[in-house]
Parts: C-alpha cells; sequence; structure tokens
C-alpha cells in the first residue's frame, strides 16, 4: 500500500492525468491514489442503485479493477472521474441484474428520456424517524425512487456534481437531468412532508475507504502477471 497516498488523493495539484501516466508506466502502487480520490463519489453513486452495503462495496472494487484494466483505453475526452463513474453505473446495474433475474438491464434503464409526461408510478412510504432522524430518513426515501431518478438525485445533491458532468456520466441532455431531479425532490416531499438537507448522508467513512482501497490494491497486485 502507498504510505501517503490520503494525503496525495487530497492534493489537488497532482492532477489525474500525472497518476494514470505513472500507473501505465508500471507504478501500480499509484493506483491507490484514485481509489481514495473518488471512493466517496463511487459508493454515492452505487448507493443511488444498490442498497446492500457489501454489494455496494462489492461493486465499487469491481469498477476498481475494470478501470484498472481499461486504463490504456481512457484518451482524455471526459473526465477521468466521469469515465470511472459509467463504469461503476454498469457494474451496479449488471449486479442489480443478477439479483432480480431480468433478462435485460442495462443503462437504458437511466437514459430513457421521459420528456413526454412519462411517469413512474407514485410511491407511498411511512417513516415514523422523519421527526427524529432526518437524514436517515431520507436515505431510506431515497433509497423508494426509480434508478433513474435516484442516481440523478445523488449525482447532483449529494454528490454536488454540475448539471453537465451528470449528463455526461448517465447519458442524457442536461435539460432531462434538471427534470429528473425536479421530479425526484417532489417525490422525496411528497414522502417525507419536510426540507430536504442531504449534505450527510451516504458518507464513506475513512475505514471503509482504507478496506476497499487495500482490497482493490491487492487483487492488483494478484493480477500483475496477467496483465502484463
Amino acid at each position: 500500500m502507498l504510505a501517503n497516498a490520503v494525503h496525495l488523493a487530497a492534493d489537488q495539484t497532482l492532477t489525474d492525468e500525472t497518476i494514470i501516466s505513472r500507473v501505465l508506466h508500471g507504478k501500480t502502487e499509484d493506483y491507490e491514489i484514485l481509489v481514495r480520490r473518488y471512493n466517496n463519489l463511487l459508493y454515492k453513486t452505487a448507493r443511488g442503485i444498490l442498497s446492500v452495503e457489501n454489494d455496494i462495496e462489492d461493486v465499487m472494487q469491481e469498477a476498481y479493477i475494470k478501470g484498472y484494466e481499461k486504463l490504456g483505453q481512457f484518451r482524455q475526452e471526459a473526465k477521468f472521474s466521469t469515465w470511472l463513474t459509467r463504469i461503476l453505473i454498469n457494474c451496479a446495474l449488471q449486479h442489480l441484474h443478477k439479483l432480480k433475474g431480468r433478462e435485460h438491464l442495462s443503462l437504458d434503464i437511466l437514459t430513457r428520456e421521459g420528456i413526454d409526461g412519462e411517469e413512474d408510478a407514485p410511491m407511498e412510504t411511512t417513516n415514523p424517524q422523519v421527526g427524529e432522524n432526518l437524514a436517515k430518513a431520507l436515505e431510506g426515501a431515497i433509497s423508494h425512487l426509480p434508478a433513474k431518478y435516484r442516481v440523478i438525485f445523488i449525482l447532483r445533491e449529494v454528490q454536488h456534481l454540475p448539471v453537465a458532468d451528470a449528463a455526461s456520466i448517465v447519458g442524457i441532455s442536461e435539460e432531462n437531468v434538471k427534470i429528473r431531479l425536479h421530479r425526484a425532490k417532489g417525490m422525496l416531499k411528497n414522502m417525507l412532508q419536510s426540507n430536504l438537507n442531504v449534505m450527510e448522508i451516504f458518507e464513506f467513512h475513512a475505514t471503509r475507504c482504507a478496506r476497499v482501497a487495500e482490497h482493490v490494491m491487492n487483487q492488483l497486485y494478484s493480477l500483475q502477471p496477467k496483465l502484463n
């Protein structure tokens, strides 16, 4: 493990492109910097699709491994975080497909435009914790949003990504990002009857960040003979 990976992950003067170049030139250990840098983003995005914590960490690790294996294909046409998040979403949807046994489940579930009056079935929920613990109640409500709205809400309101980045990640127009966010908020307001405050929800704490980073790097080192 890279001893100062936590510090380097937070160092904004060290660009993703520089780290990627190092990794591609044989410094595999530097990939841990990217893992730690984007653990929170990937966790919150996966949390928008999956609900079981162990499944979320498994999918995150799978996304990091696939990202590493395809790192040479990253052309810097988009941000690395956007490219990696799209891999994560595909991994999460594939996992959901296995869980639900559906014949087909892909990014199509997130990219259907839904501008022409398309509406999902209304949701109903009763949550006795609303008055006692808004954050936990909100997490539960978000989990009940349809996937295409839930992911947009996570990217925009929890992760605070710009509209353009969210649109690029999911593969829809910026206008549709705004529409879906508006609908998501309306659904949540109906469920909670309260103001939204999502600053501290779905946090990926340091111990879990370290665990995922360790598992990913151990897998990469075990793959070295196959990848070289």
